[in-house]
């Protein structure tokens, strides 16, 4: 029989915490925290949205610890509550989570079709845009191995890249922190706002959690996740300000949703910005390669567990990997990014996922009081210390996040108002309504007929009746 094979280390752990980040989108939602704030300062937010998911993330290594599975966050719910409220959350979180894609594949295809010109604008951005979501596709169809050795390269690069041009760029630009200080935007209010959507930037870091079963140590999980958000606080909170520093006021009024590209053309020219094409590209395959990674791992344990169809559990039995649920979740973002490519509305998806990350965190910190309660004498490898005082501070922490970006507005630059946040609200409760419904209809269909299977099994051993 075929199973997961346990290969990743550490470093792999790391890139594939931090990569989900790594995105295109990200640039943009930095450039967002940077107008809600002000740029110079832009890197309290990020810090402290930065502290906040490493208050997260040690909810998430003590719950793995227990349960290191590739069914994750399903499993922690399900021990902490019931099953059905389990099934409900994780297909919400895996639906809305790989959404991200949409808005992802949208902006490198905006990327790349303003820079190469094959067929036509829009046919390019739809051209490019498929490309993309299939070449990762088949990378993640290819083996755990060489995911997550493309995971490390284009993960370590990145980061690498990212640091290196902000410092160069600190050295060449003048940065008014003094007059920043000053300024009327400059508020609590304001820092926490940003560090809001700022939790953005750390999109995806708890993902790397359904890896546990293909880990060479489970432990290694919770280690990887607080080194992915020490790296990933430094690196944003450098380029962010960098970023912010290297565009005119023109160009942040045009409410471009390439910032970074024009970012390269002040600052390098024509040759950077062929470069940071060529790292928009690799940020995207960085932050798709993760989300799939992850998300297939996940789909292949709830159909194991007949919450999907069954299908999707298969394992290719070549590369031992969850090929039916890869390819689902491929055609699904191809859909997702087909939506977002006739719509153009790549900001609400960022803020869905910056408010849906803020959920899930206080949903986990949640898990972890109850299954203190539950289990307190189950053995932990990691334990969160302090009682119950981080979990809570959690909870009050992302909720507050939640509540004060749904009662917000998404702005541009100019403060131009974009949306309305309550409509992601509103989103969300249909997704989650449709979830439900899924689990109380549909769920128990699948569980019956495995029930079925089961017992066909047990009748037709030889020397039973």
């Amino acid at each position: 029989m075929t199973t997961l094979r346990r290969v990743l280390k550490l470093r792999t752990v790391v890139s594939t915490s931090a990569g989900m980040a790594l995105a295109t989108s990200c640039y943009l939602a930095g450039l967002q925290v940077a107008t809600i704030l002000v740029g110079e300062l832009a890197w309290i937010s990020i810090l402290v949205a930065g502290f906040f998911c490493l208050l997260s993330s040690m909810c998430f290594s003590e719950l793995t610890s227990l349960y290191p599975t590739a069914a994750g966050i399903k499993l922690f719910i399900q021990q902490a509550f019931n099953e059905k409220a389990a099934i409900a959350i994780g297909m919400f979180y895996v639906i809305l989570g790989i959404s991200m894609v949409g808005a992802e594949s949208y902006l490198l295809s905006s990327v790349l079709s303003g820079s190469f010109t094959i067929f036509g604008t829009e046919v390019d951005r739809l051209f490019w845009l498929v490309i993309f979501i299939l070449f990762v596709g088949y990378i993640n169809y290819r083996g755990i191995f060489i995911t997550g050795m493309v995971q490390d390269i284009l993960t370590y690069v990145m980061i690498g890249f990212l640091v290196a041009v902000s410092i160069y760029t600190f050295s060449v630009k003048d940065i008014a922190f003094g007059a920043a200080l000053q300024s009327s935007k400059f508020s609590l209010e304001n820092i926490f706002t940003a560090a809001g959507v700022g939790v953005f930037l750390f999109v995806g870091f708890e993902w790397v959690t359904p890896l546990a079963e293909e880990t060479t140590d489970y432990r290694l999980i919770g280690r990887g996740m607080l080194l992915a958000i020490g790296l990933l606080s430094v690196t944003y909170s450098l380029f962010v300000v960098a970023m912010y520093a290297g565009l005119t006021e023109e160009q942040m009024l045009a409410g471009t949703p390439i910032p970074h590209i024009l970012f390269a053309g002040n600052m390098f020219g024509p040759a950077g910005v062929g470069l940071f094409v060529l790292m928009s590209v690799l940020a995207s395959v960085t932050s798709f390669n993760a989300g799939l990674l992850n998300t297939s791992r996940f789909a292949y344990a709830m159909a194991r567990d007949n919450v999907l169809p069954r299908v999707f559990s298969k394992l290719h039995p070549d590369h031992a990997t969850p090929w039916v649920a890869i390819l689902g979740l491929v055609v699904f973002a191809i859909a997702l990014s087909l939506l977002i490519f006739f719509t153009g509305q790549y900001m609400f998806i960022i803020m869905m996922a910056a408010a849906l990350e803020c959920v899930i965190y206080v949903v986990m910190a949640l898990c972890v009081i109850r299954l203190r309660k539950k289990f307190p004498d189950s053995e932990r490898s990691f334990k969160i210390p302090f009682g119950p005082a981080i979990p809570v501070i959690t909870i009050v922490i992302f909720s507050g996040l939640a509540i004060g970006l749904f009662a917000d507005a998404s702005r541009d630059y100019a403060g131009k108002v974009l949306f309305q946040n309550w409509w992601v609200a509103v989103v969300m409760a249909l997704f989650a309504g449709l979830t439900t419904a899924y689990t109380l209809l549909v769920v128990p269909v699948f569980k019956k007929k495995a029930a079925e299977r089961s017992g066909q099994r047990v009748r037709r051993r030889p020397g039973r009746s």
